[in-house]
């Protein structure tokens, strides 16, 4: 590798002249000095130094075509054909490892010069872009140079501090050199006497010289700490130069080794013995100042090298500066071009931006998609034979139980990822989490069991996609949570099948004996197989029955005795009756961060449902809490969904991308136009006087002194329930607890002093709203017990100053009746029409309509699709499954 370095000459001007050492007088110093001068001169001359390239550069070009003149195109074509993906996939290796180490001479410059901490980031990507740029035109100074003062500048970093991080780099790779050479000519010193004409002995005496003089440049720098040439910077410490003295060995050797795994099979040099060639054929390629060498580096390996065909190394040489220096020098300017869109295109960026988020939706089902055919690649991988000569290298560097272990633990992964993959298109962290690891784990392994670095480089190409889609997946759950799907058994099953029929296919000509479960060997392909395959459906079937025999237990939907104390003053300060639902403890809260709002709901299945519309002081936002609900459901991967909401709020919902459906109307009686007076107030006032003729009087029962009539509360209740053969209902209801009854007033009908009916009474702030909530009635009452009951309450409420009376919901009621009304409004009216036998649907509006109310609709706020009806029966279970009376006493007192 003819690496192009800045000339180090090129600062030869401006080092300073060493201060003369005062010994006394000396006759010939003058004509020292004057000689000094006068080599200093001829060598500094520009038409000298141009000579002496030129004249190295025809040499070795007369050389390197007396050598390839006998070479034809269609054999080189043909020794490329016949190289091997294993080399290719090393060389590709040791260039990553040699441009990775690269980067250490960057974070060691910038460290001596104490410049503030950059981000490794910033530091890598520079590195990198300067050095493929460097490599591949030459002129370090206008090239790699000009692109650190460009990155580097933008970070804040000085100018006099590029060019000293420039001139250790080209140091520190010169002594890298020289160390990797010298170590080489030692442990190889009879390849020396082809390259560089030396007797073995001079070779090792070549290879000691440079050694010390590594050691004394080390120790020279640690002692003397003079400055760096031609700038007023002291030269590193000990540690920083030992640490320079490393990283430049590891990019030589990687290097190296990136050509050297190239090389044909003909070649029988070993590393050490080729690290003499290579290191000789870098320093000529610098010195000769051809742009990456080339020519030179090419002509000094083929005149190393004479016994191995011409067109064989060719071949090798031409793979070399495509995978070293072209395929770098694209990424690095593609690199480069990236960074200057970003900043100089900030309109760009922000479209692409908003693009990104708009795709980003996807994000989650297309990594899923490929976790999946990764999974499915390394089982298959676990099926087939392995390569023969892939395998011949691990028998002398990777143990046979290491190979073994490898082999089974890959095809696991293979199968974990197939089942981590649907947590993925869950957008779940855990499995996020655990695909990245299993896919990190797949590649190491897949190079352990088989050196089978194409599914290494897929399994981490995968994994970098998942990192950067990170922010994508934030939803909270186990990956084996959640019910198992019908198309998950079957893509699993299939995947899991069809790589098994692909190994059976593949030993079809091994005949099966039982000691091929116990055989184990480099070559055992077929018993890896068997182990791997038992492995595999083990695992599937482990995984299948811990879904199908842990279901999720359902999640209790009472509220924390906390959260009750939390809301209690909300709930207080609200203009709306409905609020009073949530002191009723059946469920939870999501509150806003300064506690002044609250979203009550209850879990079922998977449809999160709010109960109403958000309960706010006058100083929260509702619209925060409506968005901030949607995000705790999909962190939980559930459907959210608001029941009840006010026609008023519509564009909260809608806003959220929501949908609406109407589930009827509400009445809500006008207090200010409410009277028993006059021709307008006649029935109802008729009403009245015939329940008073038949005894019966109205009282309001302080909830202070509610205590002492619990007792015949509860026996009016439960044979109101007995009689209707129904159950307490809750979430959208109160149910009996005598708890809650304590904390209302409690609105009585007597007949002759003994109770007929009651109803609990919920109030709102500032007297804008009256309602009821739980209502009984004696089922021996008269006729007209209740219109009595709710006349003698708004007309107390009236009198109260109330606004407002609510009636409460008449279900299914107002939908429209049009042929082309949506299929939901057109299948409510029908039921409201033909179902009284379950619920008095049209009774029920009747009934409130004596009171002249004011009809508000009322709708269901959920996902766009085809969820309703899952949410409608989700509802109707979290209303007719009223929570377990005793604990919801305990919370509620």
């Amino acid at each position: 590798m003819a690496k192009q370095f800045p000339k180090a000459g090129s600062q030869a001007d401006a080092i300073p002249e060493p201060a003369r050492l005062e010994t006394g007088e000396q006759p010939d110093e003058a004509v020292t000095e004057a000689a000094q001068g006068t080599l200093a001169r001829l060598i500094g001359s520009a038409r000298v130094r141009a000579g002496l390239v030129l004249a190295l550069f025809a040499i070795v070009s007369y050389a390197l075509y007396h050598e390839i003149e006998v070479t034809s195109w269609h054999e080189v074509r043909a020794a490329l054909a016949a190289t091997q993906l294993d080399q290719i996939g090393f060389a590709a290796l040791g260039t990553a490892i040699s441009y990775f180490a690269l980067t250490g001479y960057d974070v060691l410059a910038l460290r001596h010069l104490g410049v503030p901490r950059i981000p490794f980031g910033t530091v890598a990507l520079t590195s990198f872009i300067s050095q493929a740029f460097t490599f591949t035109f030459g002129f370090g100074v206008l090239t790699g140079g000009a692109v650190r003062m460009r990155l580097y500048g933008a970070a804040g970093i000085k100018p006099d501090q590029i060019l000293a991080t420039s001139v250790f780099a080209t140091l520190a790779i010169w002594i890298g050199i020289a160390a990797v050479v010298g170590v080489a000519l030692l442990a190889a010193p009879d390849v020396a006497q082809t390259v560089l004409s030396l007797p073995e002995s001079g070779a090792r005496l070549a290879g000691l010289l440079l050694l010390g003089s590594v050691a004394w440049v080390w120790w020279f720098s640690a002692t003397k700490r003079p400055t760096l040439p031609g700038l007023n910077v002291p030269a590193p410490d000990a540690t920083v130069t030992g640490l320079a003295l490393l990283v430049g060995a590891v990019d030589i050797l990687a290097s190296g080794f990136a050509l050297w795994a190239l090389l044909p099979s003909e070649v029988t040099l070993s590393f050490p013995a080729f690290l003499v060639i290579f290191a000789s054929a870098i320093a000529l390629g610098v010195i000769s100042h051809v742009p990456g060498g080339l020519g030179v580096f090419e002509g000094i390996i083929l005149l190393a090298i004479p016994t191995v065909p011409a067109s064989a190394l060719l071949a090798s040489l031409l793979l070399f500066r495509f995978v070293y220096y072209l395929l770098p020098m694209v990424l690095a300017a593609v690199a480069l071009a990236v960074v200057e869109i970003r900043e100089r295109h900030a309109i760009l960026t922000k479209h692409v931006s908003r693009l990104g988020s708009s795709l980003g939706a996807s994000i989650p089902l297309v990594s899923a998609t490929l976790v999946f055919l990764g999974g499915f690649i390394l089982m298959v991988s676990g099926a087939l034979p392995a390569e023969h000569q892939r395998m011949a290298i691990l028998r002398y560097t990777v143990p046979l139980p290491f190979v073994e272990a490898s082999h089974f633990v890959a095809s696991i992964i293979g199968t974990l990822l197939l089942i981590v993959a649907y947590g993925l298109a869950r957008r779940l962290e855990s499995a996020w989490r655990v695909a990245t690891i299993l896919l990190l784990l797949g590649a190491t392994f897949s190079l352990l069991k088989g050196i089978d670095y194409e599914e290494a480089v897929v399994c981490l190409t995968i994994a970098g996609l998942l990192i950067v889609g990170r922010r994508w997946f934030y939803r909270k759950g186990g990956i084996l949570s959640g019910s198992l799907q019908s198309s998950e058994i079957l893509a699993i099953g299939l995947a899991s099948i069809t790589s098994i029929w692909i190994g059976f296919l593949a030993f079809r000509d091994v005949s099966y004996d039982d000691s091929l479960w116990w055989d184990f060997a480099y070559r055992g392909d077929a018993s890896r197989f068997l182990r791997a395959t038992v492995g595999v459906a083990v695992t599937v079937l482990a995984t299948m029955a811990y879904r199908l025999l842990h279901r999720s237990a359902p999640v209790s939907n009472t509220a924390p005795r906390e959260d009750l104390k939390t809301a209690a003053p909300i709930v207080n300060a609200s203009e709306f009756s409905s609020a009073n639902l949530a002191l009723i403890g059946d469920k939870r809260f999501l509150f806003n961060a300064d506690k002044t709002g609250f979203v009550m709901y209850g879990t079922q299945g998977s449809s999160w449902i709010a109960m109403g519309d958000p309960i706010v002081t006058a100083d929260a936002d509702p619209a925060a809490l409506v968005w901030q609900f949607k995000e705790l459901v999909d962190r939980h991967s559930g459907i959210p969904a608001f029941y009840q909401v006010a026609s008023t709020n519509l564009p909260l919902y809608l806003d959220a991308g929501f949908s609406m459906v109407k589930l009827g109307e509400e009445a809500w009686v006008d207090l200010r136009t409410f009277t028993l007076e006059g021709a307008e107030g006649r029935k109802l006032r008729q009403a009245m006087s015939k329940s008073q003729r038949m005894g019966a009087t109205f009282e309001i029962i302080p909830a202070a002194e509610v205590e002492p009539l619990l007792p015949d509360l509860r026996r009016v209740s439960e044979a109101w329930l007995a009689e209707k053969k129904q159950k307490e209902k809750g979430f959208s209801l109160g149910y009996w607890t005598d708890a809650y009854m304590r904390l209302h007033d409690v609105g009585l009908v007597r007949i002759h002093g003994r109770i007929a009916a009651f109803a609990n009474i919920w109030r709102s702030a500032n007297r804008h709203e009256m309602s009821i909530d739980i209502m009984r009635v004696r089922h021996d009452a008269p006729n007209g017990t209740m219109d009595f009951l709710f006349t003698a309450l708004m007309d107390n409420a009236k009198g109260e100053g109330y606004r407002w009376f609510n009636l409460g919901m008449a279900p299914l009621s107002g939908l429209p009746q049009h042929r082309l009304a949506p299929l939901w409004s057109r299948l409510g009216t029908w039921l409201s029409r033909h179902g009284d036998r379950f619920y008095k649907f049209e009774g029920l509006r009747l009934f409130k309509n004596k009171f002249r109310p004011e009809w508000r609709p009322k709708y269901l706020a959920y996902p766009s699709g085809v969820l309703l009806p899952q949410i409608l029966l989700d509802v109707t279970t979290l209303i007719s499954s009223a929570p377990a009376r005793s604990r919801t006493e305990e919370l509620v007192s």
